[in-house]
């Protein structure tokens, strides 16, 4: 068996929904609210749900039964339109502002359907005239229930296909960015000068942002980005990139376009996000004279100024074909001499606090 067969990939893994199946609550379970200021109605109504099955709290007056509405309380409400204190429908639409899965049944008398009707484009789930038929009655009341268990599914189903799309997201994202890495390592092993370059600008950026406060989720942008940042330097000769004498300009601008070719890879990638603009973004400096679009203070990202002086960082430190490797102290007076010209103050002073000494 080859390697290639035993290759197993984050994208493989489906987590199925297997606790989300939709189930009926069974006729007669759950807590139903019954408001009416009719003694006699109101015992007739609550003998018709208790013998469906139902658990009732009955009450004369509206205002005390919205002490019962709350998101671990009763979700079914039968309340009587007309009372003195509160209309059912004002009972209605207070009880759904504090708890919107309450379902509404409204017992209307002779002449209130215009109402009535009018109370179900407003979200009331039912209304029954009085008094209302046994059967009708708890019927309704069960379809309540129904329509909160469907409700219910939905919406667990939904936030299931959120965390699944989100973990799918974050598998291609991880694949993407383990072969990229690996074709980057590749390119640091070009030249001994570059062993271990992407890593640790990777690292020296993500350093920098976390120093900065910045969440979580931009520090992880810019680390990719970091990793990722000369990915387009596949475009440029090993021979310019061993070279030992000074580059001429025609070669220099031919080292400039691995910014474009970088972005020119990473495009496709839509799901890479920020990391894509970072990378383009990283050589780029405050006082315009960076490339390769010559931008200048805020028209650069806060996460490509962070790649940028941390690469710039690296490569002060590192050694290169045509030079020595500066000494912390010495490259530290170097960025501190173009404060304000390559990187804000801020930025340096952030490097300056977050230098993980990686090389």
């Amino acid at each position: 068996m080859s390697d290639l067969d035993q290759y197993t990939s984050p994208l493989d893994e489906v987590d199925e929904a297997t606790d989300y199946r939709f189930e009926l609550p069974p006729a007669g379970s759950g807590e139903v609210l019954l408001v009416d200021d009719d003694e006699s109605a109101a015992t007739l109504n609550r003998a018709i749900l208790e013998a469906a099955g139902y658990r009732v709290l009955s009450f004369d007056r509206p205002s005390t039964a919205l002490d019962y509405v709350r998101p671990d309380g009763p979700v079914v409400l039968v309340t009587d339109f007309d009372m003195p204190e509160m209309s059912g429908l004002d009972l209605a639409q207070r009880a759904q502002e504090i708890e919107p899965e309450v379902k509404v049944i409204l017992l209307t008398g002779s002449g209130d359907e215009s109402t009535a009707q009018a109370a179900l484009r407003m979200g009331i789930s039912d209304y029954i005239k009085k008094p209302p038929e046994p059967v009708s009655l708890a019927r309704s009341v069960q379809r309540a229930f129904h329509q909160i268990a469907a409700e219910r599914h939905h919406h667990a189903m939904v936030h299931w296909m959120k965390l699944e799309l989100d973990r799918r997201a974050q598998a291609l994202r991880e694949v993407t960015v383990n072969s990229l890495s690996a074709l980057t390592n590749a390119l640091d092993l070009r030249s001994p000068h570059f062993h271990g370059h992407s890593r640790a600008v990777s690292m020296q950026a993500a350093a920098i942002a976390e120093t900065m406060g910045l969440d979580e989720s931009d520090v992880e942008a810019i680390r990719i980005a970091g990793l990722l940042h000369d990915v387009g330097m596949i475009a440029v000769p090993d021979t310019l990139v061993e070279k030992t004498e000074s580059l001429s300009d025609e070669e220099f601008a031919v080292i400039r376009q691995h910014c474009d070719r970088g972005v020119e890879i990473l495009a496709p990638m839509r799901h890479l996000g920020e990391v894509i603009r970072y990378v383009h973004e990283h050589h780029e400096r405050v006082n315009g004279s960076g490339y390769p679009s010559g931008k200048r203070h805020d028209e650069i990202s806060l996460g490509g100024q962070i790649v940028g002086i941390a690469e710039a960082w690296i490569a002060i430190l590192e050694s290169r074909a045509y030079r020595g490797g500066m000494s912390r102290e010495e490259g530290l007076r170097l960025l501190d001499e173009m404060r304000g010209q390559w990187f804000s103050d801020e930025i340096t002073e952030a490097l300056r606090r977050s230098d993980i000494g990686v090389i």
